[in-house]
């Protein structure tokens, strides 16, 4: 203990800025790493997004905003004009099985058909 007391008083006024510098500094730094390196955490900052390839013919997406459930979402495109891009979605609150993945998609189909021949002149 007395080793100690006589090393802090040993510090210079610049010795003792550094330190205080250091710890402004490092701390703020250390514990923001922590955050980044926990997935908890992360998990409730950031927003995921995913595509799952699959053989229907359909898109399925999986999405996960900010701390909230996953959600995935079915959907076929039926109209494209330049850069804009018509479709139909399902979302589902768990991901769908095969069998599920394919009646939806071709539920969706049907409904962009029918879309597409409502509009025909």
């Amino acid at each position: 203990m007395t080793a100690a007391l006589t090393a802090v008083k040993g510090l210079s006024l610049s010795n003792v800025l550094i330190i205080a510098l250091l710890a402004v500094i490092a701390v703020p730094v250390y514990i923001v790493y922590r955050a980044l390196n926990d997935a908890a955490v992360m998990d409730r900052l950031l927003s995921s997004y995913k595509e799952v390839p699959n053989t229907s013919g359909c898109t399925l997406r999986e999405v996960k905003s900010r701390g909230g459930p996953a959600r995935w979402a079915i959907a076929t495109g039926f109209a494209f004009h330049g850069a804009d891009r018509w479709s139909v979605n399902v979302i589902l609150d768990q991901q769908p099985s095969t069998e599920q993945l394919v009646s939806n998609c071709e539920t969706l189909k049907l409904i962009a058909d029918n879309v597409l021949k409502a509009q025909a002149p």
